[in-house]
């Protein structure tokens, strides 16, 4: 049997006039018919293609993905399924073999097929369907001699016994095919490119796209010059192999891979200024981005995260994928960071701070988190991408779908703006998709949802309305010290790595104990342990005179400390109206200056002592001898009284007002802040009236 793809043809595009061209350019375009509900993802599938040829021949490269699961290739709107596709075109492809029609003809008609398509997947799926012939023949050819099945099935289908004859054909089938691959990556290039009608000169983007459409139709032309030689592979006679039909059929492939080799370097060339041109403006445009007000969030968030996929959002916790129209109207929290995020500790703590909240489902609509994760290097390793998925399928938030798919400017963006070296920052975008925060990620931990919409203004609105230190201290670190707080118990709280230190605090609180005094210690530890943490801890808890913490919790409390000295260095303006933001100064500096060192509290009380060094023991060791003071005065003012700083003979008539919250009024002793004598209590009565209250009030009136 001749071959039957040798014949003559009708049209010869090598032939063609820039008139001519244009014509099958339009003509192309005619057919080009998207349905925008059609989403493959034509890299990933080019990834099978590429690895399917390397297994077929290890001339071919490697495209080990360093992305897990980089083999499922994600399909959003077909009504079939993608093999289906992939089968039905292969078997278009192969009927046209049998028939004596013109290769251009075939060609367009491959074109009305893959219509719906964009351009990426048009020549994706049209290599996937040459390549799964060619396939299923090599995996038959190497069955063949030691398995029953692939002898018999090779049998049926006429192949031939030894592929050494074949040799010219096959290099020419496989060049044919590498250099097919090479130019659908440049198309999959050219197809990714960010905002090309905006970024790229009118000049510039109609000569590449149609250099483009050119080099898409000669490689669905060259797929099915693919498909006839592999379908004559078992057509041969022996008599046949090297007769001068296969010869010339051999050749036509080497002139393919030569007409396609030229256009890859001329769409090579061309994509290059193309991303020259968008790697100088793209940069400037995303600056402009956030100069720019908006009506809403989606611009600023499409360009930085749905050019290149139209469902980029990834909800691990229904199993979904969104768009950003998902965020719309929402405060978005970009939670930037490197692909392991945190500590364990620390992710469990931002879950409960966040998600496990009691404000959570009351103002869940109105945010969400979305994780975007940076690597170090401008590459993703594996190591980078096992963390990513297997942190992105267990949080309760959004993620980046493909954060290495993310435009370099982009990345770079993130970098050079937002990143805050290799500390994870949570980056907050308001509704109009303007930037309120550069780092509310101490707010987070601190106030957790409750510092709702996370901006700069409502740190300092937090800062003036904060008066409660002990409870802002340890909120969210475990549920004994939350009861010491809400049952309004005295309690202390310190800090040391000296273990006779330690020993000699535990006396000194056995000898308050044994006097009836209520006073709960709390150990927490010190700034970054050692290995003797354990034995330091095992100290501090004997004879139950302590709270007991673990050391997880432990680093919980020194990162509340160390969010609470961020916040405050980014709001010191506010220190001028808060006197318990004066408190929250003199805690950081015993803490600084001091590696003992302690406070003392009373529940929801606003009033604390800090203290450090030798001044923890002074205090301490008078507090055994005065417990009629303690009784009459309160643990604090009988502890200053005894501390031999006598009180103004005159008060300094200061007036603090304070909420009148539970717990509040019933206190015994409340002391001034600026002189530390007692201070007398009245009722203070605010208008402030709401606006229901005032109709009704005006319905009287009436």
């Amino acid at each position: 049997m001749a071959m039957n793809w040798l014949r003559g043809e009708q049209f010869d595009p090598c032939l063609l006039s820039s008139i001519q061209e244009d014509l099958l350019i339009m003509k192309i375009l005619r057919i080009h018919d998207p349905n925008h509900r059609y989403k493959i993802d034509a890299r990933q599938l080019l990834h099978v293609v590429e690895r399917t040829m390397h297994c077929i021949s290890p001339k071919f490269s490697d495209p080990q993905s360093n992305y897990m699961n980089s083999w499922n290739v994600e399909v959003f709107g077909l009504e079939e399924k993608l093999g289906y596709t992939i089968k039905k075109i292969s078997h278009e492809i192969l009927c046209k073999c049998h028939e004596n029609g013109d290769l251009h003809e075939e060609t367009m008609m491959v074109f009305e097929t893959l219509g719906p398509f964009r351009w990426d997947a048009k020549v994706v799926l049209t290599l996937a369907a040459v390549v799964s012939i060619y396939g299923e023949f090599w995996l038959l050819t190497q069955l063949v001699h030691r398995n029953s099945l692939a002898a018999l099935t090779a049998k049926l289908k006429q192949m031939p016994k030894e592929l050494n004859m074949l040799t010219i054909q096959l290099k020419a089938l496989n060049l044919l095919i590498d250099t097919m691959i090479e130019a659908a990556n440049l198309v999959l290039d050219f197809e990714g490119l960010p905002l090309q009608q905006q970024l790229l000169d009118d000049d510039t983007i109609v000569v590449t796209k149609s250099k483009m459409y050119i080099t898409v139709y000669w490689i669905l032309r060259s797929s099915i010059s693919c498909a006839y030689q592999i379908a004559d592979f078992g057509t041969l006679k022996d008599n046949q192999v090297h007769s001068n039909s296969t010869t010339i059929a051999a050749w036509t492939l080497f002139s393919l891979v030569y007409k396609l080799s030229g256009l890859c370097n001329d769409l090579k060339e061309k994509l290059r200024t193309c991303q020259m041109q968008i790697g100088r403006k793209f940069p400037e445009k995303i600056r402009d981005l956030f100069k720019m007000s908006h009506f809403d969030n989606q611009e600023v968030l499409r360009v930085l995260f749905s050019l290149k996929n139209d469902l980029p959002l990834k909800d691990s916790s229904l199993e979904k994928y969104y768009g950003i129209q998902e965020l719309e109207n929402k405060v978005v929290i970009l939670l930037i960071s490197k692909p392991e995020l945190f500590t364990s500790e620390k992710i469990f703590y931002l879950v409960q701070r966040m998600h496990d909240h009691p404000l959570h489902k009351e103002i869940e609509e109105s945010y969400a988190i979305l994780w975007v994760p940076i690597p170090y290097s401008q590459t993703w390793s594996l190591t980078d991408e096992i963390n990513f998925q297997f942190l992105s399928n267990s949080l309760p938030w959004f993620s980046i779908r493909h954060p290495w798919s993310l435009h370099s400017s982009v990345v770079n963006f993130i970098r050079q703006e937002w990143s805050n070296k290799d500390e994870p920052v949570m980056v907050v975008l308001s509704t109009d998709g303007v930037v309120t925060n550069l780092n509310a990620i101490d707010m987070v931990w601190l106030w957790g949802a409750k510092a709702f919409p996370f901006s700069t203004s409502k740190e300092k609105e937090l800062w003036e309305q904060e008066n409660r230190i002990l409870e802002l201290l340890i909120d969210g670190i475990d549920p004994l010290l939350t009861n010491l707080v809400e049952e309004g118990k005295h309690f202390c709280i310190y800090g040391s790595d000296n273990i006779s230190w330690i020993k000699e605090l535990n006396d000194t609180l056995k000898k308050i104990k044994n006097a009836g005094i209520q006073l709960e210690a709390v150990y927490v530890g010190y700034r970054n342990p050692s290995k003797d943490a354990e034995n330091i801890l095992d100290i501090s808890i004997e004879d139950n005179l302590s709270v007991s913490l673990s050391t997880t919790k432990m680093k919980l409390f020194w990162l509340r400390l160390e969010s609470i000295k961020n916040s405050v260095a980014r709001v010191e303006q506010a220190a001028h109206y808060s006197s318990s933001l004066q408190k929250v100064l003199r805690l950081l500096d015993a803490c600084e200056t001091s590696n003992d060192w302690m406070i003392i509290g009373k529940g929801l009380s606003t009033d604390v002592m800090i203290l450090k060094g030798r001044e923890v023991q002074e205090c301490l060791n008078l507090v055994p001898g005065m417990t009629e003071h303690v009784v009459k005065l309160g643990l604090f003012s009988a502890i200053r009284g005894a501390m031999g700083s006598p009180l103004p003979v005159k008060p300094c008539y200061h007036n603090e007002i304070l909420p009148a919250e539970e717990g509040l009024l019933s206190e015994e002793t409340v002391v001034c802040s600026r002189c530390d004598r007692p201070v007398e209590k009245f009722i203070v009565y605010q208008c402030n009236v709401t606006e229901t209250a005032e109709a009704k009030q005006e319905a009287k009136i009436d």
